[in-house]
C-alpha cells in the first residue's frame, strides 16, 4: 500500500460547480439563511437585493451571492473542498505554506465567516442604486439614480421607489422565462434592459447603528467574542477596499495601511490583514461569478494572490520565520501521529523485534518514508507487512484530527 502524495488539481471554476451542486452544502447554507432571515428582518431584506452582471452572475439577488459564500465555508470544515487542490493556488510556488494557513483561518473561524457572509453586504437593500447602460431601455425607463441621491437621507425616498420599480420590473421578465434558470434570466434581463446595480458606502454602514446592531446580535447568536465580533466589523467595513487594492497589482504599500488599521484598533495586524484574505476568497473570489464573453461564468483569483504577493514583499523575513514555524509544527504534528498510530520507534522496534543502532534506525526511516508515501513498502514478512499497513491506515486517519485530540 503507497499512499499518493499529492491528489489531483481542480480549476476554480470547475470546484465551484461542483460545490454548486453539493445538495448537502446548499441545503445547510439555505438553512443558515432561512435561520437567520427568520430572526432578523434586516437579513431577509437583503436577501431579494438585486444584483447585475457583470461582477455578480451568481443569480438576480443577494441570496445566491451569501449561499456561496456559505458553501465554500462549509466544504473547507467539512473536507469536500482544499485551496491546494485548486490550480490556480497549487501554481503559486512557495506560497504552500500561506495558503493553507489561509484555510486553517476559515476552519478554526467557521462561525465569523458565517457571520461575515450574512452581514458584510446587509447594507445594500437600504445602498442600492442604479445606472443603465447609454441607450438603453432601462435609461428610456429612468433607472438612472441622482449622483446626489447616493448619499444624502433626501434621496432615500427616490432609491426606494426606483428599487420597488425594479424588482417589479424584473418579476414580470423573469415570469415569461419560468423554465430558465435563474442565472440565465438574469443575465438576458441585463441583456434586454442594461441596467446596473450599485451600492455605494454599503461597507461602511456597518459602522451605522442599525447595523452595527445587526451584526453584533448576529454574533452574539453564533457565540463570538466581542473581540471576533470588533474584529469582523473592520473586516466588513473595509472588505471592499482588499479587492480595490489588489485587483491590478501586488502593492505592498496597501500592506502598510492594513497594518496601521490594525493597531489604531488595537488588533494584532496578521489577525486583521489573516481575516481580510480570507474574506476576500470567500467574497470576492468564491462568491462573486464573473460574466463570461463565452458564456457561462468564471471566478477570478487574481486580487487575492495580488493580496498574499504584496504581504510578502511587505516583509519578506515575516514568510520565511512563518514557514520555519510551519516546518516545525508540521514535524511535531507528524511525530504525534507515528507515537498514536504506533509507528514510532520503540513501538517498531517491539514489532520488528530489532535493537536500537544504526541499522534500526536505516529501517525506520524506510518505513516512515513509506507511510509518507515516498518510498516503495520495504519488503517484510506477510505478517508485519499487514501489520504496518494497519497503523498506517491509522496514522492516515489521524490527519484529520487536531493536535493533542485523543491524548
Amino acid at each position: 500500500m503507497r499512499r499518493k502524495a499529492h491528489q489531483e488539481t481542480e480549476y476554480l471554476d470547475a470546484a465551484m460547480r461542483r460545490l454548486e451542486h453539493d445538495a448537502a452544502l446548499r441545503e445547510r447554507a439555505d438553512a443558515e439563511l432561512r435561520a437567520v432571515a427568520s430572526q432578523e428582518p434586516l437579513i431577509a431584506e437583503s436577501l431579494r437585493t438585486p444584483q447585475s452582471p457583470p461582477h455578480h452572475c451568481e443569480g438576480p439577488a443577494m441570496d445566491s451571492h451569501l449561499r456561496r459564500i456559505l458553501t465554500v465555508v462549509y466544504a473547507l470544515v467539512g473536507g469536500k473542498l482544499r485551496l491546494l487542490d485548486i490550480e490556480e493556488f497549487r501554481r503559486l510556488k512557495g506560497y504552500e505554506g500561506k495558503i493553507q494557513d489561509l484555510e486553517e483561518t476559515i476552519k478554526e473561524n467557521a462561525a465569523l465567516f458565517e457571520c461575515f457572509a450574512l452581514c458584510h453586504d446587509a447594507a445594500k437593500w437600504a445602498t442600492l442604486s442604479f445606472t443603465s447602460l447609454p441607450g438603453s431601455r432601462g435609461a428610456a425607463l429612468g433607472f438612472e439614480t441622482e449622483p446626489m441621491a447616493h448619499w444624502h437621507d433626501i434621496g432615500v425616498s427616490e432609491r426606494a421607489k426606483l428599487r420597488a420599480r425594479y424588482l417589479e420590473l424584473y418579476d414580470m421578465f423573469a415570469s415569461e422565462r419560468a423554465q430558465e434558470p435563474p442565472r440565465a434570466s438574469q443575465q438576458a434581463f441585463f441583456d434586454a434592459y442594461g441596467i446596473q446595480c450599485h451600492y455605494p458606502g454599503h461597507d461602511r454602514a456597518v459602522h451605522t447603528p442599525n447595523y452595527h446592531g445587526l451584526l453584533h446580535r448576529v454574533c452574539d447568536a453564533h457565540r463570538l467574542t466581542d473581540r471576533d465580533a470588533a474584529l469582523l466589523e473592520e473586516v466588513i467595513a473595509h472588505h471592499l477596499d482588499a479587492f480595490e487594492d489588489f485587483s491590478r497589482r501586488a502593492n505592498p504599500a496597501r500592506i502598510d495601511r492594513l497594518q496601521k488599521l490594525a493597531t489604531d484598533r488595537g488588533f494584532d495586524g496578521d489577525d486583521l490583514i489573516g481575516l481580510m484574505q480570507a474574506a476576500l476568497l470567500l467574497d470576492g473570489v468564491c462568491g462573486s461569478a464573473r460574466h463570461s464573453p463565452h458564456g457561462g461564468v468564471w471566478h477570478d483569483p487574481t486580487p487575492l494572490i495580488h493580496f498574499l504577493r504584496a504581504e510578502h514583499d511587505y516583509a519578506p523575513w515575516k514568510r520565511a520565520e512563518k514557514e520555519k514555524r510551519r516546518a516545525e509544527d508540521r514535524t511535531r504534528d507528524r511525530n504525534r501521529r507515528f507515537r498514536k498510530a504506533g509507528l514510532d520507534g520503540l513501538a517498531l522496534m517491539d514489532l520488528l523485534k530489532m535493537e536500537p543502532g544504526p541499522k534500526f534506525g536505516r529501517a525506520l526511516a524506510v518505513i516512515h518514508a513509506a507511510v509518507l508515501g515516498e518510498v516503495p513498502w520495504p519488503k517484510l514478512p506477510e505478517d508485519k507487512k499487514k501489520e504496518l499497513e494497519k497503523r498506517a491506515t491509522r496514522f492516515y486517519a489521524l490527519e484529520f484530527e487536531k493536535d493533542g485530540d485523543g491524548e
